[in-house]
């Protein structure tokens, strides 16, 4: 039998199909053919005498690894042009024509900052920040508790609007310090058993509710060496409201609000420039309570985001109609804290914080 029979019956012999005499003929060759036991062995012999490129094991391996990396490429470079693609539909389109419609997304960054504020008494806002990701924009509020003239940190909140939707981002709460005092009613005694030489914070409750300009006559009637911080007002009866779970909502009457929103194409799908003004009175923490309320009543998708209702917005709007004073929180030495409880005779005292510190600067600006 021929060489190039013998080729022939190699893949034959490889799955044993040949017969018993075939088979004897194969091994005979192979015993004294090394160019057939080397196909056999599948590696292909040297100088075939076609032209065609010597292959060794080495050689497959590193073509093997060169084609998966090539593979490795293309599927980077297809997920990176996919990320950009989206980041490019996200900036143009979802950013400006979706989830900014009507400007709500910068409305909903407002919305936290007012939120924080208007549920929580004596809370100021020292400082927020916004960031879009590609189908949501999430803002953080810094919040503190004026303590005579220093700040105390009470962390951050951050709430997140989406395609279809606001609320507080996934693990955090939108309000973390929602203010119930377990000492209300027994706040004037604690003040007095801590006595001179510390600073305090108060909140106090009216019932019968004030007039806000009897509320202002106190505070500027000068009978204590006090800074009023945070004016609350009746919004809901006592059962209160899905917007106000206490039935009151205030804002902060301690001077400037440093807070201007005003977004680029590029960091949040546009929207116009707002500032918020900060109150420095009684008269002007209403109006920034309306204002809040009103922006609220706008965009029916915050509101449902954070439990209540446009019902529960119009009826406090309603009720600010003719504004009546339920809380005051003020901060000042002890003493005057005293003093000034003395001069407004609130129906209850609840002492939010105590610190040993010198007034010497007034949360709102101003030295003694």
């Amino acid at each position: 039998m021929s060489h190039d029979e013998i080729q022939d019956l190699l893949e034959g012999y490889v799955d044993e199909t040949l017969d018993r005499a075939t088979r004897r003929q194969v091994e005979a060759h192979l015993a004294g053919c090394e160019e057939c036991r080397t196909i056999l062995d599948g590696v292909p012999p040297v100088g075939l005498g076609d032209g065609a490129a010597a292959w060794d094991e080495r050689g497959m391996r590193r073509a093997v690894r060169r084609s998966m990396l090539r593979v490795a490429a293309d599927a980077l470079l297809l997920l990176f042009v996919g990320w950009l693609a989206a980041w490019m539909i996200s900036l143009l389109i979802v950013q400006p024509f979706i989830l900014n419609r009507g400007d709500r997304a910068v409305a909903a960054t407002i919305a936290t900052v007012d939120a924080a504020i208007m549920l929580n008494p004596g809370v100021t806002v020292e400082g927020y920040s916004y960031r879009s990701g590609m189908a949501a924009r999430f803002t953080e509020v810094d919040l503190a508790l004026p303590v005579g003239g220093a700040m105390k940190s009470l962390g951050t909140i951050a709430s997140r609007i989406g395609l279809f939707g606001f609320g507080e981002v996934e693990g955090g709460r939108l309000f973390p310090y929602l203010y119930d005092a377990p000492d209300r009613g027994e706040g004037e005694e604690r003040l007095e058993a801590v006595g001179a030489g510390t600073v305090a914070t108060v909140d106090l409750w009216f019932e019968p509710r004030l007039d806000p300009s009897a509320a202002q006559a106190i505070v500027d009637s000068e009978a204590a060496d006090v800074s009023v911080v945070w004016a609350g007002f009746e919004v809901a009866g006592e059962e209160g409201s899905n917007l106000a779970p206490s039935g009151v909502l205030g804002y902060g009457t301690c001077g400037s609000f440093p807070i201007t929103i005003s977004d680029a194409a590029g960091s949040s799908g546009g929207g116009s420039g707002t500032a918020l003004g900060g109150p420095s009175s009684i008269t002007s923490a209403v109006d920034e309570t309306r204002r809040a309320i009103g922006s609220l009543v706008e965009h029916p998708d915050l509101l449902a985001g954070m439990g209540a209702s446009v019902d529960d917005a119009s009826a406090a709007l309603t009720r600010l109609e003719r504004p009546q004073v339920a809380q005051l929180v003020v901060t000042g030495p002890t003493p005057e804290v005293i003093r000034f409880i003395d001069e407004a005779k609130p129906d209850a005292v609840s002492v939010i914080e105590f610190d040993f510190i010198d007034w010497s600067q007034r949360p709102c600006g101003g030295g003694l």
